[in-house]
């Protein structure tokens, strides 16, 4: 009864703006609560319910969630946030940053099994502690790969007791100048690759086991191998991304406070951030027109699944610490542009102190929400030192449903499956368990469940099914000529659009998969050919350059996403030279050059000179472009090719470039 009460919010229909106009204040002056008078004070739409899972002294200040393959929760806490423990790795700090901090390292993970219905767990355990300010986390099947200032770590259960044992480094160091992002919200996707962000302000020059680096600045998405094999950059930009997830289509989204709230990610756009250039195609779109009313949203959930009323699936969760709410949006399709439809806000409370900075949906289909409960946020809004800034209080919260429509929860435990259940349930309602299934599969069974996955990629009536087992055998390097081939003609747009990633995922494609990419691009769904777009960008061939402008060039008027893409795909068959020597692409540029001549420049390549001069759109260009065109010709062109350039010029035009040429 205790962890069950369920508040029904009265007028729910109430407006957006008149709950940004009741935003929370930086610093609250009320006193904190209990657990138990704060479950009081929630607002939530009629028929959901929300339940206490767990809160200090158990936990300290949640960072992330995250859960494993038999459906424990995983927490990462602080106590020591936001002044890290002195030692190897922590960067020299600002005076405004500067503060009193432990003796030793306090942080932990937390680990929370046997969640019954009333939201009450069996056991709570400590993983590991003696960490310093943890955020990102990842829970495997032999321990955890955790973020702790500087170091990605992963850490081993050799003995299977539930505690840490062993640790290697997988990737660093991290920039940590600022703690109040760093890098988080690890998010292992079908393709195996774990997808993160990395935070405000802080600059890190990271290096893997094998020696591979990459070097990130304030915000950016990248990904990396659990095994600590390669890491590599997604996105450039956004100023604070934290929370990151995928809906069904294979989309990315993530949270930011200060650009824009919410972002569907396109692998290499750059998205606009404090004072940052972008890469000359322009910034990625944008797929919402406000800022929920806050400068900071963090975390973020696409909800499928069965146990929320139809109405609230098939929606994106987002946490709003700064005003105290949690968001729901729904998403309008334009081709293959998803643009935010907000919804009354999903959660509210009369608390101040309520701070929601995570959301993940359960394996049981629940929401799950960490409260960093405190009576001050903002990191910059207000001085780290205030009084009033606690660091010791922390919750987690279930959302549950119980009205009309809403669905029993349903515990999973993945890692006691055998290989057949976990192929049943690659077509699960569940979103979060069918990309866990395919991991699952490959961590556990290998090659040896090629053959019941490629029985269920060939005959499964689920779609969804379908796509997830074609990762499986993709992965396992058992996705055939012949069954891609085949898929391309699956009935369902989101097994083909499934197919087209795999594509983009493969290191060399054979003639037979080049043909299917080219009649995938024209598609009758947008959301196949923007997947294709990306898989074409990442395998250029001249053949296809004429496709991709098609796609572009006959998108709806609203899918800014598939042209972005289309774009990008173009700019970066451009950088080949074996595409640019195509005289077909030249008069391509030759007949539009409006449209392609930014795409050239943003090449900045050698192959991209070559073509301008090849293209001569000099010769119709006006004042201005002549200009960029002559400056990027003569910082690129050998000698000898730029002088007959520039007396071609002379010869063609009274006006010579000379005047541009750097």
């Amino acid at each position: 009864m205790l962890r069950s009460f369920a508040r029904s919010c009265f007028g729910f229909a109430f407006c957006l703006a008149a709950v940004t106009a009741q935003a929370t204040p930086l610093v609250v002056e009320t006193d904190p609560l209990t657990p138990e008078q704060q479950r009081t004070q929630f607002h939530l739409p009629p028929g959901f319910e929300i339940q206490l899972i767990v809160s200090e002294p158990n936990i300290g200040q949640p960072m992330n969630l995250n859960f494993d393959s038999s459906g424990r929760l995983w927490i990462t806490s602080s106590v020591e946030y936001p002044y890290p423990v002195e030692g190897d790795g922590v960067e020299p700090r600002e005076e405004k940053f500067s503060g009193p901090s432990s003796p030793k390292p306090q942080d932990r993970v937390t680990v929370v099994e046997g969640i019954g219905p009333d939201g009450r767990p069996t056991k709570v355990t400590t993983f590991v502690g003696g960490l310093n300010i943890p955020i990102g986390q990842l829970p495997l099947n032999d321990g955890a790969i955790v973020y702790s200032i500087p170091n990605m770590v992963r850490y081993f259960d050799r003995d299977g007791d539930g505690k840490a044992d062993d640790q290697e480094v997988l990737y660093g160091k991290y920039g940590n100048v600022d703690t109040h992002g760093m890098t988080n919200a690890f998010t292992r996707w079908a393709d195996g690759w774990v997808y993160a962000c990395h935070g405000f302000r802080n600059t890190s020059h990271i290096k893997g086991k094998n020696g591979q680096s990459l070097t990130l600045n304030s915000g950016n998405t990248y990904r990396f191998r659990v095994d600590g094999s390669a890491i590599e950059q997604f996105t450039w930009g956004q100023v604070n991304p934290f929370g990151l997830c995928f809906d069904h289509w294979g989309n990315a989204f993530t949270a930011d406070c200060h650009s824009m709230p919410l972002t569907l990610l396109l692998r290499g756009a750059y998205y606009s951030s404090f004072g940052k250039p972008n890469d000359g195609m322009g910034f990625g779109p944008d797929m919402i027109n406000h800022s929920h009313g806050s400068t900071g949203i963090c975390g973020a959930a696409w909800y499928q699944a069965l146990q929320f009323p139809k109405e609230f699936q098939d929606c994106l969760y987002l946490c709003n610490p700064v005003n105290g709410q949690v968001h729901r949006d729904k998403l309008i399709q334009h081709g293959s542009t998803l643009m935010v439809d907000s919804q009354p806000d999903f959660v509210t409370c009369d608390d101040g102190w309520f701070r929601p900075v995570d959301v993940k949906l359960g394996p049981d289909g629940a929401l799950y929400v960490a409260d960093f409960y405190n009576a001050v946020i903002g990191h910059y809004e207000v001085p780290l030192a205030h009084p009033r800034r606690d660091r010791e209080k922390g919750r987690v919260w279930r959302i549950v449903a119980t009205g009309e429509g809403s669905t029993p929860l349903q515990p999973v435990n993945l890692h006691t499956m055998t290989v057949d259940q976990l192929v049943d349930t690659l077509g699960s309602p569940n979103i979060y368990n069918r990309a866990q299934a395919t991991n699952e599969i490959i961590d556990r069974f290998g090659d040896k469940a090629a053959t019941p996955v490629e029985e269920a990629v060939l005959t499964s009536d689920s779609a969804d099914r379908r796509a997830m087992g074609m990762w499986v055998l993709n992965r396992l390097g058992k996705l055939t000529q012949e069954i891609r081939t085949g898929l391309a003609n699956d009935a369902s747009p989101v097994v083909r659009t499934h197919l087209a990633r795999c594509l983009a995922e493969r290191p060399e494609w054979t003639a037979e998969d080049s043909q299917t990419a080219m009649k995938l691009i024209a598609d009758s769904n947008a959301m196949v050919r923007r997947a294709t777009a990306d898989a074409m960008g990442r395998h250029p061939q001249p053949s296809q350059i004429e496709s991709l402008w098609k796609a572009w060039q006959t998108a709806e008027p609203q899918d800014t996403h598939l042209v972005h893409v289309a774009r990008m795909a173009i700019r970066d068959h451009l950088k080949n030279a074996d595409c640019t020597n195509s005289q077909a692409i030249a008069d391509l540029v030759k007949d539009h050059p409006a449209e392609l001549l930014p795409i050239i420049l943003a090449t900045a390549t050698d192959a991209g000179a070559e073509l301008l001069v090849k293209s001569n759109v000099a010769q119709t260009a006006n004042e201005s472009d002549r200009l960029r065109i002559a400056t990027f010709v003569a910082q690129r062109l050998d000698a000898a090719k730029l002088g007959d350039w520039i007396a071609q010029r002379r010869a063609s035009s009274q006006q010579s470039p000379a005047g541009a040429l750097t």
